[in-house]
């Protein structure tokens, strides 16, 4: 309709000229107004361009898109290496000359456990220290090279059987919340290390899942331990409650609780 309207204006202005009817005034006005229709004649040209360009774009990039979902669907899945991965966590392990953590493999899942024993987090806390920083840097550094569109990364968080005290005063009501922040916390410190934030979640089990007795204060420190967990999501379904060892956790390898299936310990 604008179109239509400028034309009309343009053609209507030389007739009027024409008819020598014009007084200066009608005519400075035509004049002008002939002008604002001349700009906004080049405005909607330049503007149905840019539309004209983006229209183009778009189409490249839905074909692109469309190029993209085909060759996914015609690419089978590939299947997660759960060995590889194992095989992996081993090596690092084997490299820490301190026992900073355990390589443990259990059901359709694998990852690493870090206990209290080298101080896991600050004193009443969920603060993670500067040692355990630089483990979880490390795990972080080898989860990443192994995410992949199929798995995830599970933190499991466990505290010892004593009550909470000193974190009471921090609105943690018991070792369940107590545990479930501490897992949060090291869920926080590896997604600023790269991990997806939509494929690590955690779990905190208080001190319901003991690996160890709660009558000695060494049980006790192995049983404040977080354990970081990769695999697909029916590897990292709980089926299994960890091993407990009667002689404080020794041995490379100790059948659940649950009778279900076993738990693989790689230890110092």
């Amino acid at each position: 309709m604008k179109k239509l309207m400028l034309l009309a204006a343009m053609t209507a202005f030389p007739a009027l000229l024409g008819t020598g009817c014009v007084s200066t005034g009608q005519y400075d006005a035509m004049v002008k107004h002939n002008e604002t229709l001349n700009s906004e004649k080049t405005a909607l040209m330049a503007e149905n361009e840019r539309l004209e360009d983006s229209v183009a774009k778009l189409r490249g990039d839905n074909e692109r898109l469309r190029n993209a979902l085909a060759s996914a669907e015609a690419k089978p899945a590939e299947k997660v290496n759960e060995d590889e991965i194992y095989s992996k966590l081993r090596a690092m392990w084997e490299k820490e000359s301190g026992g900073d953590f355990d390589v443990i493999r259990r059901g359709g899942a694998m990852g690493v456990r870090i206990d209290d024993r080298n101080v896991l987090f600050k004193s009443g806390s969920w603060e993670l220290t500067d040692k355990t920083k630089e483990t979880l840097t490390k795990v972080a550094a080898l989860l990443e090279k192994k995410m992949d569109a199929m798995t995830f990364v599970r933190v499991d968080g466990h505290t010892d059987s004593d009550p909470v005290l000193k974190a009471k005063a921090q609105g943690i009501l018991d070792n369940i919340h107590l545990s479930t922040m501490r897992a949060m916390a090291v869920r926080t410190f590896l997604i600023s290390k790269g991990l997806p934030a939509d494929r690590v979640y955690v779990s905190g089990y208080g001190e319901h899942w003991p690996i160890s007795s709660n009558t000695t204060s060494v049980g006790k420190s192995k049983n404040r331990r977080v354990e970081i967990f990769i695999g697909t999501a029916d590897g990292l379904s709980i089926g299994d409650t960890p091993a407990v060892s009667k002689d404080s956790g020794k041995g490379n390898e100790q059948a659940s609780k649950s009778g279900k299936g076993k738990e693989t310990v790689s230890k110092k």
